[in-house]
């Protein structure tokens, strides 16, 4: 039995609770300023506001001001935190570390560099420039990827991630603790290409969901549109991946395809597509989400993405003009360039467009 700390009480960190206690564990969930809310109502009754419904029996619950209560004595400390997020709360539970515990994450996303504000890497670089001194090298850090809807993890619905990492034996650790017969983990050295992955899957998702949204315009679907839209964002993600040093194996896995899939099917990526896909302007769209309280994580990723692509063409590893359907979201998102249109022409430009 192994004692494990969420940080971040939301809908991702408060779902893998369930196989933790499943499995028998000791796990303490802890919430932000964010989560007061969340868990006054888990104290009260064990009812997750965001699931509704009730998590396992038996796990403990803290307040923001009760961090270092929260993180004593764990093996495991998991961030369950949003990629917007992630440093400033790593950074609270830099004082609580200590030697021989392994840090998870399922943040996704990238960042500019702490040492270099012109420079943008990905989530798993920010973690490791944080780590003090004497800890580098001895604290492991996990990053999960994969299709991976919170609330069915809750549901004990069927479902399966990679954990990936630069030490393998902590990957394998952290699985151990939270596999079941329904959680299912798979180990991977590619933290790059899971990264790349879970950070583009919600770019290229927003122009999935534009698809959907242009039976606003005339009431037809739009399915052929959206199934070749897929094709074409699996193949950048491949190119992006490439660029960056990651494997190809993440593109087609659980990172890649398979996240992709799920996130577009539903959420605040595929909104946001969907407001655009319906005429309206990208800079009012995402304006009219951030008024409603309402992140969204492609949106973000499209603007390092596009702000990372002269990094690697400096490095001759990285062409642009492989990346058209990403120049197309970029413009309607950033640029206000019609939806429809722009998207028509990544049509007529990637149809048997040689990625390689």
């Amino acid at each position: 039995m192994a004692n494990v700390t969420i940080l971040g009480a939301g809908a991702m960190g408060s779902a893998l609770t369930t196989p933790l206690r499943k499995n028998g564990h000791n796990v303490n969930l802890w919430g932000t300023h964010l989560d007061t809310k969340i868990i006054d109502q888990l104290k009260k009754d064990g009812t997750h506001i965001k699931h509704k419904c009730k998590l396992e029996d038996g796990i403990n619950y803290f307040y923001n001001e009760e961090l270092e209560e929260a993180m004593k004595d764990a093996d495991l400390v998991i961030m369950g935190i949003t990629s917007d997020g992630l440093a400033s709360v790593f950074k609270k539970a830099i004082p609580y570390l200590k030697e021989g515990m392994v840090v998870g994450s399922v943040a996704k996303g990238f960042e500019y560099d702490l040492k270099d504000k012109d420079k943008v890497i990905i989530l798993p670089d920010i973690l490791e420039e944080l780590l003090p001194e004497n800890l580098v090298g001895k604290i492991p850090f996990v990053f999960v990827g994969g299709p991976c809807k919170a609330v069915e993890v809750v549901w004990e619905c069927p479902n399966s991630v990679d954990y990936a990492s630069k030490d393998i034996e902590a990957a394998k650790y952290m699985r151990s603790l939270l596999v079941t017969d329904k959680y299912n983990v798979g180990i991977s050295s590619d933290v790059i290409g899971l990264e790349i992955c879970a950070a583009m899957k919600n770019a290229y998702s927003i122009g999935l969901g534009m698809a959907e949204g242009f039976k606003e315009l005339d009431g037809k679907l739009n399915n052929n549109c959206k199934a070749a839209l897929f094709t074409f964002a699996v193949a950048e993600m491949g190119v992006l991946t490439k660029a960056m040093g990651g494997s190809y194996s993440s593109v087609i896995g659980q990172p890649g395809v398979g996240d992709l899939e799920i996130t577009c099917e539903a959420g605040r990526n595929r909104i946001l597509g969907e407001v655009c896909g319906g005429g309206m302007p990208g800079t009012k769209a995402i304006k009219k989400m951030r008024d409603e309280d309402i992140t969204v994580e492609g949106y973000n990723a499209i603007k390092f993405a596009w702000e990372l692509i002269p990094q690697l063409e400096e490095k001759g590893v990285l062409d642009r003009s492989k990346l058209p359907f990403l120049q197309a979201l970029y413009e309607i998102l950033f640029e206000d360039k019609n939806a429809y249109d722009t998207i028509v022409k990544v049509m007529n430009k990637c149809t048997g467009f040689d990625y390689e």
